[in-house]
């Protein structure tokens, strides 16, 4: 007869009694179980690839400013994208799956099942994921790319090959998905709550009469695990879960994707750590623009001139190159205030923030030594500094760290084709 193991789990398993509690957050975070994907397009001032401006000197230089340099690590010499497909919507689309879109009838996108959307498999919330960003919807002229679906430069984030998730474009849009409609919503929250106190209840009177069936060998795990529920009760009893908003509701118009363009990613930002704060999601993605984003001039920040994908085919200009290395300056600038709203949050340790481009140098669409940033907390990761393997790899081998530091045990390789992972580490732990 096989011995029982006096384990928590295998005493409730007997039982009949079972509680998710890595659903149920009391205070003190052990693990890493939230993630943001956040994407930029064009590419940074990288002539060929090289690093370029891709420094903590230059692009990074809003993180530096603002202490958060020991929260991010540079990535190099990362690639993605497949032969014969143009990295603006290829490279858009797979930022997170490293799967081939599928071309030939432009009404149809299909790609494949993202990085975010497995986390929220494995760290499941009331709502699954944000998708935030989408300032516009680009169209591109037919005539130009016959057979590419606008879809591919617009999403980044597909929870089936063939099912994407439309990001939220407007900060009203989003106070109004978390605290105002039916799913997520404040009301729905502090239900699921109350109902989970409710549980917790009732599985303490049950499991109280079960330690009087119990062999005396089993009762101090079954005490063990009394005290984590009460433990959990406590965070209850205190009010630790409030979704109770800390802003109002934003009015402002922003309908221009050229006004109140940092505004916008602040206030969504602001959301998106409550959001997680509350329980109501654990993953979010960021779209900062669509993948060619020719509309964005960046006016608040930079004045009048020519848009980002034209800046990013500077053709060798320096004005353009100025310009485009000030435009991933603004870009850096937002992540640094999305992290600091996550440290403010004591939020960090427990989030991973994947931070990149569809293509390192625009001018040419090179898609070798993508400008990317893993951003976070923790001693056991190299916050800090620039991470260079031997060799160039597949954007994939980063997402299969990203899972395995977030627990995502099903995902046992990643991508497809040349940008399938090659199951060799990076580099990216102490």
């Amino acid at each position: 007869m096989t011995p029982f193991t006096t384990s928590r789990r295998n005493v409730l398993k007997w039982a009949g009694i079972s509680l998710a509690l890595p659903l149920v957050s009391y205070g003190q975070a052990t693990t890493r179980k939230r993630f943001i994907g956040a994407y930029i397009p064009n590419g940074a001032h990288m002539p060929n690839g090289v690093n370029g401006n891709w420094t903590w000197a230059e692009a990074m230089q809003p993180l530096v400013t603002k202490n958060l340099q020991n929260n991010a690590m540079i990535v190099r010499r990362m690639f993605n994208g497949f032969p014969g497909h143009d990295p603006h919507w290829q490279n858009c689309a797979g930022f997170l799956s490293c799967e081939p879109m599928v071309l030939g009838d432009p009404g149809v996108a299909r790609c494949g099942k993202t990085l975010d959307q497995f986390v929220a498999d494995r760290h499941p919330a009331p709502i699954r994921s944000l998708e935030i960003g989408g300032i516009y919807y680009h169209v591109h002229p037919l005539n130009d790319h016959p057979g590419y679906s606008n879809d591919y430069l617009n999403r980044i984030s597909w929870q089936a090959p063939d099912k994407f998730r439309s990001p939220i474009p407007n900060p009203a849009q989003l106070f109004a998905k978390l605290f105002g409609g039916d799913e997520g919503s404040a009301a729905q929250i502090a239900y699921l709550h109350a109902r989970k106190k409710s549980v917790l209840d009732q599985l303490s009177k049950d499991a109280n009469r079960l330690s009087t069936r119990l062999p005396a060998s089993y009762r101090p795990v079954l005490t063990s695990y009394l005290d984590t529920v009460r433990e959990v009760e406590l965070g209850l009893n205190q009010g630790s879960f409030t979704c109770t908003p800390n802003l109002a509701q934003p009015n402002q118009d922003f309908s221009n994707p050229n006004a109140n363009y940092a505004l916008r990613f602040h206030l969504m930002h602001q959301m998106i750590v409550l959001a997680m704060q509350c329980g109501l999601t654990n993953v979010a993605t960021i779209m900062y623009g669509p993948g060619v984003s020719e509309q964005m001039t960046f006016p608040e920040a930079l004045g009048n001139g020519s848009g980002h994908h034209a800046v990013a085919h500077h053709g060798g200009g320096q004005a353009g190159i100025d310009r485009l290395k000030a435009m991933n300056r603004v870009h850096t600038g937002l992540l640094a205030d999305l992290l600091e709203k996550l440290k403010a949050a004591n939020l960090l340790n427990e989030t991973l923030v994947m931070y990149g481009s569809d293509m390192s140098d625009g001018n040419v669409h090179g898609t070798d030594n993508l400008p990317m940033l893993l951003c976070g907390a923790g001693a056991d990761l190299k916050f800090g500094q620039e991470i260079s393997p031997a060799t160039p790899r597949p954007l994939s081998d980063l997402h299969m760290e990203i899972f395995k530091l977030l627990d995502v045990q099903t995902v046992m390789g990643f991508g497809s084709g040349v940008m399938r992972s090659t199951g060799q580490d990076l580099g990216i732990k102490v």
